[in-house]
């Protein structure tokens, strides 16, 4: 299911490519198969897919001089080609949001090993060991997960020592 901000996305790139109620829905159904951007079957590549589509629409209609290309700043189609070269279909948004966000988490973890004394070579050897060379998305997952784990671990055993730098 779409969260709200992205129902609200979605509101505004129909009303930026001059679309009406009756002819959203219809691009809707036809892309996603929804009727409404409520629909808890609505996924966020569902979302990529109709905001590519809305944007082809609002192109051809600012190129056709039917529509004017939107002066915000905010605005959702106001680089041509956006919203088809962002959201390939290996990734979306969400997906680049959470690794955004998993590479943020990651760097804290792997800081944290540091400050008990597990340099680079130490995480090198958890991530080659656990992504066995690869880079997707589960992967850094799995890689996380170990991190926690081994933090936790070490962390436990400075505890026990009585040095422990947290």
């Amino acid at each position: 299911m779409l969260s709200r901000a992205q129902q609200i996305l979605l509101k505004r790139a129909q009303r930026e490519a001059g679309l009406d109620d009756a002819d959203y829905r219809e691009a809707l159904e036809t892309v996603t198969g929804c009727r409404t951007s409520k629909d808890p079957a609505l996924t966020d590549r569902q979302l990529d897919r109709i905001l590519c589509y809305f944007e082809a629409i609002a192109w051809r209609a600012i190129d056709a001089g039917e529509l004017q290309l939107s002066g915000r700043p905010d605005a959702v189609f106001r680089q041509r080609g956006f919203w088809a070269a962002r959201n390939t279909s290996q990734e979306t948004s969400r997906d680049r949001y959470t690794g955004h966000n998993q590479g943020g988490q990651i760097h804290d973890l792997e800081a944290s090993l540091a400050r008990l004394g597990f340099g680079p070579g130490y995480v090198s050897a958890i991530r080659a060991n656990v992504c066995k060379g690869r880079t997707d998305g589960h992967a850094l997952h799995l890689y996380e997960a170990a991190l926690k784990r081994t933090l936790k671990a070490k962390a436990r055993l400075a505890d026990l020592a009585g040095n422990n730098p947290f």
